[in-house]
């Protein structure tokens, strides 16, 4: 049902189906989807809401063999504070980089958005790329949609948004690009920049990300 939901919202969008949505469980989903957009609507921007219920649902199923560990929204809100994001210097013409190489629902790049905002207000948001992969597809669209269902319901823009699934550390495997996306009038590279692979890569060994190759 999961991986239904989150193809029928990236459709909504105009994205490409990533799962057909059979015609029986059409009117489910699209039930859910209504719940999910109130229930943004309800929380503070860039509160994850798809973590804990994935998480749920995934200890009933085989998830844990892929090393999934979801961080607790106050852990992680804890942690984006700490770091001080806000405080990065940011060159002029040039967007800021929060990277997450093992990005699961998106917790750690939504606490860093969330943080940046009630930090600065949603100006500096605009100055910021949000980058995010995830070998789990559901996990990499997970943090696509959580982030640009934030920024439709409450309208807020942020300079750009990526997601990838794949392997983080492989940089001689391409990557699909779940999203791509940036705020108007913003200027980005190409998703499959070289360089964006070795940040991917980079941040992997960084934070200690094993390949399911090794």
């Amino acid at each position: 049902m999961m991986r239904f939901f989150l193809s029928e919202i990236l459709v909504t969008w105009g994205f490409k189906p990533w799962m057909t949505v059979p015609d029986d469980v059409r009117s489910k989903t699209a039930r859910a989807i209504s719940a999910y957009d109130a229930a943004i609507a309800e929380e503070e921007p860039f509160f994850d809401i798809l973590g804990p219920l994935y998480q749920e649902l995934a200890c009933h199923g085989g998830k844990q063999l892929l090393g999934q560990f979801f961080s607790p929204w106050p852990l992680a809100a804890l942690m984006a504070t700490i770091t001080e994001p806000w405080s990065s210097d940011i060159d002029a013409g040039r967007l800021a980089v929060a990277c997450d190489p093992a990005c699961g629902s998106g917790v750690m790049m939504l606490a860093t958005a969330h943080t940046i905002l009630n930090a600065q207000g949603p100006a500096a948001l605009k100055s910021w790329s949000f980058v995010g992969c995830d070998i789990d597809g559901i996990c990499a669209r997970m943090m696509a949609i959580q982030f640009l269902a934030n920024c439709a319901v409450h309208r807020i823009e942020v300079g750009e948004v990526i997601v990838f699934c794949g392997d983080s550390l492989r940089v001689d495997q391409p990557k699909e690009i779940v999203v791509h996306a940036s705020a108007p009038g913003i200027k980005v590279a190409p998703a499959n920049a070289p360089y964006r692979q070795e940040m991917v890569r980079n941040a992997a060994q960084s934070a200690g990300v094993v390949s399911e190759n090794a």
